[in-house]
């Protein structure tokens, strides 16, 4: 079967082709197109995503990804040789009500709709999907409206998908295999969650953070230091460079819970703590107030310090945890998602303490380029629930939606 796939739940406009064959415990996946448009350069002047503003974008993006996709796809066939058939369609767009009651908050995507979509025949795929859940309100919603307007359009089925389950299924792209009891971390700039899953589709959050999730803590700790963003890639950059230089720390921070008899997290604290010592730093230190701008990029003051001390307290949080969480649960599967799964220190901390404390459990790690929001892995987690089809009528944003 072919799934197209969009997924629009925060600043990426993003759709992908993927053909997938076999049983549910034995797919063959074979990505046809993935075509991501992302606005992060729009958002940086900003300090971070405009919800509005991606909604925006995401309208003015989604017919020309799609377009890009299909080609990319070798699905792409133009109707514009068949003029009177090409006419005949647009006349049915334009005057076809429950499009328009479809778009009706999305005006510039429905004027592109019904300029570019008549043109395009039917492409040789089987299902859309589309996240439903959770994100931005407003970049969920364009998403939504555009999947339910292809879907009507094309007369093919729909199916919704948990933008969290897209970040665990992406493991499984390139034939892996699940061994049940298994355990997910999903770790990003909206959610820090530990998942158990018994089977496919059956999740129960174990541990989840209480405040602030652990990529919006780097995204806040990079903005203190004055770091542009988005903050978390700068982070780790900045601590690799006081690694590498192997000085000895002079900063220490707390490690939130760590100790805790739960599976939860705690992140705004540990932010809070590198306030106060920015503050202490300012008032006391002679070097962290001469040149801070440069000595930040070339690594050489306390600020990569700082950056290389919160890296380690919340790396050292997320695998003391995980560990703890696989080892009472009997997992024999370990799985990481999430835009903060590219982080090079945690992925080689979590694989080092699975094989030294859980040698026999399969670990996954996404490719760093799968880590970032994209459409496959909406594509890859809509194959394993391609029977749960949405009534498109029904089918609404839920920016809140959680797991279990």
């Amino acid at each position: 079967m072919r799934i197209l796939a969009i997924e629009t739940s925060c600043d990426e406009t993003a759709i992908a082709v993927l053909e997938a064959d076999g049983r549910i415990n034995a797919p063959k996946f074979k990505p046809l197109a993935n075509v991501v448009s992302s606005q992060i350069a729009i958002h940086a002047k900003f300090g971070g995503v405009v919800p509005n503003l991606a909604k925006r974008e995401h309208e003015k993006n989604l017919v020309p990804v799609l377009k890009t996709a299909l080609k990319e796809a070798r699905l792409y066939r133009s109707s514009a040789n068949n003029e009177s058939k090409t006419n005949k369609r647009i006349r049915i767009f334009a005057n076809n009500s429950i499009l328009a009651d479809c778009f009706s908050h999305e005006p510039e995507l429905f004027r592109q709709f019904k300029k570019e979509i008549p043109k395009i025949e039917k492409p040789a795929i089987d299902v859309i999907a589309v996240t439903y859940g959770p994100g931005l309100a407003p970049a969920l919603w364009t998403g939504v409206n555009f999947a339910k307007g292809l879907a009507r359009v094309w007369q093919v089925p729909l199916v919704s998908v948990n933008h969290l389950a897209g970040h665990i299924y992406v493991n499984l792209l390139h034939q892996k295999k699940i061994d049940f009891p298994a355990l997910a971390l999903i770790v990003s700039g909206g959610h820090t969650e530990l998942v158990l899953m018994k089977k496919h589709g059956a999740y129960q959050i174990i541990g989840e953070t209480r405040d602030d999730a652990a990529g919006e803590a780097f995204d806040k700790v990079a903005k203190l230091l004055g770091l542009t963003y988005p903050g978390g890639p700068q982070i780790s950059r900045l601590a690799e460079k006081f690694r590498i230089k192997n000085k000895e720390p002079r900063i220490r921070l707390p490690r939130p819970m760590i100790d805790s008899p739960n599976f939860d997290f705690s992140f705004s604290g540990l932010k809070t703590a590198v306030l106060y010592k920015l503050r202490e730093l300012t008032t006391t230190n002679t070097e962290f107030k001469t040149n801070k701008r440069i000595r930040i990029f070339e690594g050489d003051s306390l600020f990569a310090d700082i950056a290389h001390e919160f890296q380690n307290a919340v790396v050292e949080v997320l695998v003391k945890k995980t560990i703890a969480a696989a080892r009472k649960y009997g997992v024999k599967t370990f799985i990481l998602g999430g835009g903060v799964a590219a982080n090079k220190k945690l992925r080689k901390d979590l694989a080092e303490s699975f094989s030294r404390a859980l040698p026999t459990v399969k670990v996954f790690l996404p490719h760093p380029k799968e880590t970032t929001d994209n459409g496959l892995m909406i594509a890859v987690a809509a194959y394993y629930q391609r029977n749960k089809k949405a009534a498109r009528s029904d089918l609404r944003a839920e920016p809140a939606l959680r797991l279990a």
